[in-house]
């Protein structure tokens, strides 16, 4: 019973053209996410290899070496550009300033997680049983729990190999009771800036998550690009998560902080 994180960081000049972030603060939750023990791949330029060997150590790391425009949907730029310059597009997608509304190189980016999972899944490189995904700043999330143990916890671990046939998920229950409550989600959604799909932790076994990836990959390309509208990850998990309740695990969050990932602890326990 075991697991590999997955996660990756590129320099995509989201603090001027995006939500004002910068690369240091990156660079900075980076180091930290990168201290977790447990086996790790990660997805970097060249110019980011020695920063993640100088973290990793010598833990348990598989560094994939990918430029830019090699990440798996650069092939998708250019149309993403297309879109996101649209009139059309500027007047009917939600909250327009957002930075998946602003920046093409984000969502391909955002999008890319799932064919680096699977590509993870593929290799197997740690040859473990399952697989997470993990934002490369998600430690500012950890809050009190120490980076330096393996994660998931013992517990947490046995709780996902309980479940290796569902994609674990945290959902957030208490801000779009509309969006939570529906029987199903339609491509209208797709317009829509709300999230309450949480899109920087996630995993199971192998199997289910080849799936889900291949699920997104529809959505991203038929559903969304086909159809001249773009929205972040977040938006395309909620889709397919309430269009295939069967293969989803949800951990409910009913915390009243806005992108609280109580599932962190959870799994850390």
């Amino acid at each position: 019973m075991s697991i590999t994180l997955v996660t990756a960081l590129y320099d995509i000049n989201r603090e001027t053209n995006g939500d004002g972030r910068t690369f240091d603060e990156y660079l900075s939750w980076f180091s930290q996410t990168l201290k977790i023990p447990s086996p790790m791949v990660i997805f970097v330029s060249k110019s980011l290899v020695s920063f993640v060997e100088k973290y990793r150590n010598n833990l348990p790391t598989k560094i994939v070496e990918q430029e830019i425009d090699e990440v798996p949907y650069y092939f998708l730029n250019e149309k993403i550009k297309a879109i996101l310059e649209s009139v059309d597009f500027k007047n009917k997608i939600g909250a327009p300033n957002r930075v998946e509304c602003k920046n093409p190189l984000y969502n391909v980016i955002i999008f890319s997680k799932f064919q680096w999972v699977k590509k993870v899944i593929k290799e197997n490189y740690f040859n473990t049983d399952l697989f997470m995904w993990m934002d490369a700043g998600l430690s500012r999330f950890f809050d009190s729990d120490d980076l330096n143990n393996h994660y998931p916890s013992k517990n947490g671990l046995y709780s996902m190999n309980e479940n290796k046939d569902k994609v674990i998920i945290q959902t957030s229950m208490s801000y779009y009771p509309d969006l939570v409550n529906a029987d199903v989600c339609t491509e209208e959604y797709f317009w829509d800036a709300r999230t309450w799909v949480m899109a920087g932790l996630w995993g199971g076994g192998g199997q289910v998550l080849t799936k889900f990836c291949n699920l997104i990959d529809d959505v991203l390309q038929k559903k969304m690009i086909s159809n001249n509208v773009i929205n972040n990850e977040q938006n395309a998990m909620a889709y397919v998560y309430k269009n295939h309740l069967d293969l989803f695990l949800a951990f409910e969050n009913y915390a009243n902080l806005h992108r609280d990932y109580e599932f962190i602890q959870e799994l850390a326990k």
